[in-house]
């Protein structure tokens, strides 16, 4: 069970906004040092200085407040999402050898409208073609910037870590009509629609000593459905920020999904349905929890 983690929050009675810490049995308090930000990614701006006045935060000493938990990271500036990057997805997706010198696969998520929070509803397309999947994933969050880090560095750029869900629409990743070959898979068409990003809480780096060896699991209406761990990782954390970090500038607050382990529901011939819930569960980390929900074709409102 993890001791704290950061989120937004809502105050009830004001409507004010702000970065807030979330304990262990989901209440929020806000300590002294996050009264002055707007939300978490505010507060992730100025990581390096705040960090330190965090670590020997005890939250349980702290009166809670009556708010609502929001988006945790309010629309990072980068979304960078890591393909096949666990040995036990890659055998259930029929790839028997891995390319010796194999690095990771980046794609670019458009965050402003994916991105939602714990609790939030993922809204589908009433299109059972569309096939829609679930993906538990470890998602790294950005503390101190930086361009071209060694591996050996790379942990000191992060602020902490998070359960992340990289919802896809299966049946939009293949185009039945490319204009030519190289363009016949559609990586956003698949997972950048509307709340396909679920993201949850930030728990901050120190209080994880090795992100390489974290149970993670995904359950489906209670049901598990992943069940693996990031040891299992083909590219560990480390090495994923320093090919992250190549010529690119990674910056605070920006999310690095480091892929999902076998139990997709592809290989199992499911899909996620209107009324299911999907719950990410990674070890030490707070756990992720949408609502499956129809998306309202009328409806033009963005996800808070």
């Amino acid at each position: 069970m993890n001791s704290w983690s950061l989120t937004t929050c809502r105050i009830k009675t004001s409507g004010e906004r702000t970065a807030a810490v979330r304990r262990c049995d989901g209440s929020l308090v806000i300590p002294e040092p996050l009264r002055t930000y707007a939300g978490l990614a505010q507060a992730l701006d100025a990581w390096d200085g705040l960090a330190p006045l965090l670590r020997d935060l005890a939250p349980d000493t702290l009166d809670p407040v009556d708010a609502v938990e929001s988006l945790s990271v309010s629309h990072p500036r980068k979304l960078l999402c890591v393909g096949a990057n666990y040995r036990d997805h890659l055998a259930e997706m029929g790839v028997a050898d891995v390319p010796e010198g194999t690095q990771p696969y980046f794609f670019i998520v458009p965050p402003t409208t994916t991105m939602v929070g714990d609790g939030e509803p993922v809204r589908i397309p009433d299109d059972p073609a569309l096939r829609v999947d679930w993906e538990a994933e470890l998602a790294i969050v950005i503390g101190t910037p930086g361009s071209d880090i060694p591996a050996s560095e790379a942990l000191s750029h992060v602020a902490g870590y998070a359960c992340f869900n990289d919802v896809t629409a299966r049946g939009l990743l293949r185009r039945e009509i490319a204009i030519a070959a190289p363009f016949t898979w559609d990586w956003a068409g698949a997972k950048g629609l509307d709340t396909f990003c679920p993201l949850g809480a930030v728990t901050p780096a120190w209080q994880i000593p090795d992100p390489d060896k974290l149970a993670i699991r995904c359950l489906v209406n209670g049901t598990v459905k992943q069940d693996s761990s990031t040891s299992d990782l083909l590219v560990g954390v480390a090495d994923l920020i320093a090919a992250a970090s190549r010529g690119r500038t990674l910056e605070p607050g920006d999310v690095i999904a480091t892929g999902t382990p076998a139990g997709v529901g592809q290989s199992r011939g499911e899909q996620l349905a209107v009324g299911d819930v999907v719950r990410v569960e990674i070890e030490g980390l707070a756990s992720l929890t949408n609502p499956i929900r129809s998306r309202d074709r009328r409806s033009t409102k963005v996800p808070s």
